[in-house]
This record gives C-alpha cells, sequence and structure tokens, in this order.
C-alpha cells in the first residue's frame, strides 16, 4: 500500500484514553493516521481533552441522539464522501451505529479493507433486545478483514457475531495516566475507601456504596471516605453519610490530571458495578497501588481482579460488602499481596498491547 494512503478511524467520540492511543499509534504506523469522530464531545462525559498530537482530527457533520449517559446514536452521512474522497489504506470502526454501517458499505464498495473495534460484552450485549443493532451487526461484520476487541468478553461477542476467532485482537482498554513513583505508603494514605465515577445507582451502584459505608459504621467503624464524581445522587449520598457521622469528602468532577492523587489517597478502591462493560477506574487503582473490592459485574472485576488474583470481587450483597472492607483494611499483608499480583497483571492491559494488536491488525491486511 502507498505510504501516504493514511489508516482512518472513525469513532462515536474521544474519550482520554483514546488521545493517548491514537498519539502512540501514529508514531508506531509506517502510515499517517486521521480520526473522524461523529461528535465532538458526548454531553454526559465532562472530559478536558488536549489537541489532537500526531494524527489528524475532524468531527463528521451530522445527527446525534445522545440517549444516556453511556448510550449514543449517530447518523453522519458525510462519513461516504470524506472516505471516497481519502481513499484510505485501511478502516477502523469503533462499534456499531449508523455512522459505522455507511462506513462499512463505503470501504467495501471501494475494496478497502476495514475493521470491527468493540469494547462491548455479551452480558451487556445490546443484540440480545435490539432488533436494529442485530441489523447493524449483519452490515457490518461479515465484511470486516479483522476485528479489535477490548477484553476476552469482547473478543466472544466478535465471535458470536460471526468474526473467525483467530482475526481477532485483543486491544485492552488502559488509564490516561500513570501515577509518579514513589507511590505513598497504603498505610499512610489519608482516605480508607474511595468511590469514583458517576454518582448514580443504575450503573455505577452509587447508593449501594453509600448503604456499605453506613453499615461499616454501624459496626462501629466510621470510615474515612472520599467520593470523586458527579451525578444524580451527590447530595443524596452527602446527606446519608453525613447522618450516619461518617466524615466524606467530596470532590466532584476531577480532571484527569487530578486522578492520579485521589487514586493514591486511599487504601481500598469500592467499585460496586451494575453493569460495566469493562471499568477502567479498576485498572487507575491497581497502577496507584490501591487495593479493589468490586462486584462481578464488569469485565475488569472478571479479567483482570478474578482471573489475575489482584483483587476482592464478591456479590452485590451490603452486609458482605461491609465485613469485606473493613477485613481488607484490616489486612495490610493481604493488600500487599493483591499489589504484587497486579503488577504482574498490569502490562497484559496496557498503551503498549494495545498498539501492538492495531498494528498486528493492520499487518494482516497490509
Amino acid at each position: 500500500m502507498p505510504a501516504e494512503r493514511p489508516v482512518v478511524v472513525v469513532t462515536g467520540a474521544l474519550a482520554p484514553y483514546t488521545q493517548v492511543l491514537y498519539r502512540a499509534l501514529a508514531a508506531a504506523l509506517d502510515r499517517p493516521l486521521t480520526v473522524l469522530a461523529c461528535a465532538a464531545r458526548e454531553p454526559a462525559r465532562q472530559w478536558d481533552l488536549a489537541a489532537a498530537d500526531g494524527y489528524r482530527f475532524a468531527v463528521l457533520p451530522g445527527l446525534r441522539w445522545h440517549r444516556d449517559a453511556v448510550r449514543n446514536l449517530y447518523v453522519n452521512p458525510s462519513v461516504v464522501p470524506r472516505l471516497a474522497q481519502m481513499r484510505p489504506s485501511a478502516v477502523i470502526l469503533n462499534d456499531f451505529s449508523p455512522t459505522m454501517a455507511m462506513a462499512a458499505l463505503t470501504a467495501r464498495a471501494l475494496r478497502i479493507p476495514y475493521a470491527i473495534r468493540t469494547d462491548g460484552v455479551p452480558e451487556t450485549d445490546p443484540g440480545a433486545r435490539s432488533a436494529a443493532h442485530r441489523v447493524l451487526r449483519r452490515v457490518i461484520v461479515p465484511g470486516a478483514a479483522f476485528g479489535l476487541a477490548a477484553s476476552e468478553g469482547s473478543r466472544t461477542l466478535l465471535s458470536s457475531y460471526g468474526l473467525a476467532p483467530e482475526r481477532i485482537h485483543r486491544a485492552p482498554l488502559f488509564p490516561a495516566w500513570e501515577p509518579a513513583p514513589p507511590l505513598p505508603d497504603p498505610e499512610t494514605r489519608p482516605y480508607d475507601v474511595l468511590f469514583c465515577g458517576i454518582l448514580n445507582e443504575e450503573v455505577k451502584g452509587a447508593r449501594f456504596f453509600t448503604d456499605v459505608m453506613r453499615a461499616c459504621a454501624a459496626a462501629g467503624r466510621p470510615l474515612r471516605v472520599r467520593v470523586a464524581g458527579d451525578g444524580p445522587l451527590r447530595a443524596e449520598m452527602a446527606a446519608r453519610l453525613d447522618e450516619a457521622g461518617i466524615p466524606a469528602r467530596f470532590d466532584g468532577y476531577l480532571a484527569q490530571s487530578a486522578l492520579a492523587e485521589a487514586h493514591t489517597s486511599a487504601r481500598l478502591l469500592l467499585f460496586p458495578s451494575r453493569g460495566d462493560v469493562w471499568g477502567i477506574v479498576v485498572n487507575e487503582a491497581l497502577q496507584s497501588g490501591t487495593a479493589v473490592l468490586a462486584s462481578p459485574h464488569s469485565g475488569a472485576a472478571r479479567e483482570l481482579l478474578e482471573a489475575r488474583g489482584c483483587g476482592t470481587v464478591r456479590p452485590l450483597d451490603v452486609a458482605d460488602w461491609a465485613g469485606t472492607t473493613l477485613a481488607l483494611l484490616d489486612d495490610p499483608g493481604g493488600r500487599a499481596r493483591l499489589r504484587e499480583a497486579a503488577e504482574r497483571a498490569l502490562p497484559d492491559v496496557s498503551l503498549a498491547r494495545a498498539v501492538e494488536a492495531y498494528r498486528a491488525g493492520l499487518a494482516s491486511v497490509a
């Protein structure tokens, strides 16, 4: 392929970690990289995003329907003439939307190889309840030259959609930042417990977290609590923690540059997810030397904490979580062993591993 023909990524909107990924990928490729986004920003996200660095970036005109904090629908017909004009060497599509279907059909008509990337997992597969999603995947997947899966669950999902397993490369999710060494001693950190994420119940389990903290206080252990994030339950959480005599700091939304300080300020992260496809906050905690207690309802809990023995995974039961929280806090030796396991596991869910997967997929169609 001529070197001047770019690789084009079509995505919904940029995120902090994808900016890091595209910068590293652009540096590793022998061709230019262009990222076409369906939207400049998703309304539910408060990320501060830097300018594109090392790759070209443009937002496609079109229609955008932001259904909730994690679901967005994009219709950007402008992707068709843009791809026809650019004639890229390869196209990488991110997940399933009408825009991605139009891009797939265009690439197929122009005989340009394309890939499909997803972080979806069988547990949250929208195709199980959406006929429209099933139509989109029937349009996109059969013509894909290769797949990029954020996790083993994502690999399983793409395989179930009909993509040959040997053509699927695992490109893991990873934090957009790394903490500066040395890490603070966990036993001298000012907070016992950290909650980090959108303050809602239906996805992040913020009310469940509050119940667990109140159960610890009822057992005679009011913990020092830090809550990083914002959302509809903030006022309720603050009132209920105060009512129980629990000292709590509420940061509101934190920019990426402030997350390292938050994660290294606590001994234990509680992640009572009710349905995350992965959960980058788990990676952030582990790289910060912070122990993690999580529900089984996220890819990070199943494939990282549980599979690699670097965290604790428990069903969502308030009494059980309260007892497990106190047991972990009272066992510095056990938390040290979890940190050692995390150090061994984290290289497998890193930026380097993600770039390696993209390059392997692109090499298969070169």
